[in-house]
């Protein structure tokens, strides 16, 4: 394995994240990556060289200090990137959300971004690192039944542009907002052809992204290319969060 570029991923076993796996790997880093789903996890490593998988649960501190400890000694006491990636979400009015359900959310969405760039900071140092967040478009306007959703995505928004005055001559922090993506978690909406349609019609690109495309923007923000790209927030989202559009557009 390539010690001198060890990336951690979080919830790197489906969806974006096993893309951002894949991408990562093939620019030659060492991505140690993180998920609940063990099976998931050692299929995705035998088919992906220069990876490890440490299964753990994103709301649970002990087990992402474990995950910092493993990419820290594969780098040699350096680890170059950072891609908080697990995440949760809850649709629900907000008069029906209990504590309970906004603690459970804000615990993957947020405070597990805290605690692991806490733990890694060190070693992202030392390796001049640089750090992705996962956001969302749900983190730059509201949307209606999400306001857990969005409140825990639109911190994770205000922690990298705080970090990234904080920390910028060491480490650069950037955040990544998708809309929406062909994942597993948008089934309910591919498979029914009314809501799909109605979907991409609010998206200028008229379609869903894919996972690839989120990877590609990740693996831009972690490379020497983006050098001088701190604290941005990028959207990943065909057009939608541009603005309202309309029903009726004028073709004059």
């Amino acid at each position: 394995m390539n010690n001198n570029k060890v990336v951690i991923v979080t919830g790197g076993t489906h969806g974006i994240g096993a893309s951002i796996v894949e991408r990562l790997s093939k620019d030659g880093k060492t991505v140690v990556f993180t998920g609940r789903d063990k099976s998931a996890g050692a299929k995705l490593q035998a088919a992906i060289i220069h990876s490890k998988f440490v299964q753990a649960d994103a709301s649970n501190a002990e087990e992402l200090e474990s995950v910092v400890r493993v990419a820290a000694e594969l780098g040699a006491g350096k680890i170059c990137g950072l891609v908080n990636n697990a995440g949760t979400t809850s649709r629900t009015s907000f008069a029906d959300t209990t504590i309970e359900e906004w603690d459970r959310v804000f615990g993957i969405n947020t405070r597990a971004v805290f605690k692991l760039i806490n733990c890694a900071l060190p070693y992202l140092i030392k390796g001049e690192g640089a750090v992705v967040n996962m956001s969302s478009i749900a983190g730059k306007v509201g949307e209606e039944g999400l306001a857990t959703y969005c409140a825990s995505k639109a911190a994770v928004i205000g922690l990298t542009q705080a970090l990234a005055l904080e920390y910028g001559e060491q480490v650069r922090f950037n955040a990544i907002c998708p809309g929406q993506i062909e994942t597993r978690m948008m089934s309910g909406v591919i498979n029914n052809e009314p809501h799909l349609s109605a979907l991409t019609q609010r998206i200028p690109a008229a379609r869903l992204g894919q996972p690839q495309e989120v990877a590609k923007a990740a693996a831009w923000l972690l490379s020497d290319n983006a050098s001088f790209v701190n604290g941005a927030v990028l959207s990943v989202d065909g057009g939608e969060s541009a603005g309202y559009r309309t029903p009726y557009r004028s073709t004059t």
